[in-house]
């Protein structure tokens, strides 16, 4: 399967409560972590990546963040994030067309690249969804096909728990062994390690 038929849902509906500020416009270099994610997917073949985030985001003092985000995403707005992750994704999933797979990125979940990308859309299956894993170990992000995300469309509500609806059809697992499919950035100083290791790459590559 061709990387240019995928599309992703970044999800970024939490409080960042423990993170004390938007986990979404946290920066690396002259980037927010929405761009940083949203700019590899770009890179990798999605056109127009699915952003949804927090009602509260949409403040004054975020306004010029959130213009920006929205010329090369589509940035759609949650405002019932009391109605979990599920309406969440539910909201990203009515942008979503003709495309045959799905990843679903957690805005905390933030290392990939387009090599552990292209492993996980190589091994797509229309019935199944294909997680990533480090030492046997599932992580983020995971890549929906076509029948489960024609599944979860026509679900109704928004009580279900995609974990438990994902029991339903085959899982793929690939070995992810350049990349901590499991770092999840929640508080101040997971962050402070995450944005050093990203800045001590680019250091290198140049």
């Amino acid at each position: 399967m061709e990387s240019n038929k995928t599309a992703v849902i970044i999800l970024s509906g939490g409080n960042s409560s423990r993170m004390n500020y938007p986990k979404a416009f946290l920066s690396i270099g002259k980037k927010t972590l929405a761009e940083h994610l949203s700019s590899i997917y770009i890179d990798f073949g999605i056109q127009k990546p699915i952003i949804v985030l927090n009602s509260i985001l949409y403040k004054e003092e975020w306004a010029d963040i959130i213009a920006k985000l929205s010329i090369n995403n589509t940035a759609l707005k949650n405002n019932f994030t009391e109605l979990g992750r599920s309406y969440s994704t539910s909201l990203g999933l009515k942008e979503v067309k003709d495309e045959q797979g799905c990843f679903i990125q957690n805005i905390d979940n933030p290392d990939i690249n387009a090599g552990l990308l292209n492993n996980m859309v190589a091994n797509l299956k229309d019935d199944s969804y294909v997680v990533p894993a480090n030492n046997g170990i599932n992580g983020h992000p995971i890549l929906l096909g076509r029948d489960i995300i024609n599944h979860l469309k026509n679900l109704q509500g928004n009580e279900w728990i995609l974990k438990d609806e994902l029991k339903k059809f085959n899982r793929i697992q690939v070995e992810a062994t350049e990349n901590n499919v499991l770092l999840n950035l929640n508080t101040e100083a997971d962050w402070k390690i995450y944005s050093e290791s990203i800045q001590n790459k680019s250091v290198q590559l140049n």
